[in-house]
């Protein structure tokens, strides 16, 4: 039973970080586009920002399929 909460905790605290996340873009987004609207060597933001989102949101997706119990397919069974 142990293992049954674990993906049910990490989706939910990956669900609030995702959350958080989206809102503090979405409430800042006039600084974050002044921001990364400068070019140069500010363009390594707009990568970090986008990588830390997938991460984020790829943690919060894997736990939530996880606790639904969807798992892929494995090699060669249809």
């Amino acid at each position: 039973m142990g293992n049954q909460k674990r993906p049910v905790k990490q989706a939910i605290l990956w669900g609030i970080v995702s959350l958080a996340a989206y809102l503090a873009l979405f409430l800042n987004q006039e600084i974050v586009t002044n921001y990364f609207a400068r070019g140069g060597a500010f363009a390594i933001a707009v990568v970090l920002t986008a990588m830390a989102f997938s991460f984020i949101h790829g943690a919060f997706a894997s736990y939530l399929l996880e606790m639904l119990g969807i798992r892929p397919l494995k090699k060669g069974v249809h």
